[in-house]
């Protein structure tokens, strides 16, 4: 049986599959896809999306500790 791209996804980040797959599910949903229909263009989307999300938290962080 072939892995869906999602679960591909999970197990290559080497983290705790749990919290990673409902991070996933989550940024799927929001992006209206799910784990059965998701593409690579799909998933390149998700993830472009979820760092710029991550630089942004980190950037506020260390504006407020800098402030």
């Amino acid at each position: 049986m072939e892995k869906g791209l999602a679960q591909v996804v999970v197990e290559a980040t080497g983290l705790p599959q749990d919290p990673v797959a409902n991070e996933l599910q989550k940024l799927m949903t929001a992006h209206g896809t799910n784990a059965e229909e998701m593409t690579i263009d799909q998933l390149r989307e998700i993830m472009a999306d979820y760092l710029n999300q991550v630089f942004l938290e980190l950037a506020n962080e260390e504006e407020i500790k800098s402030a």
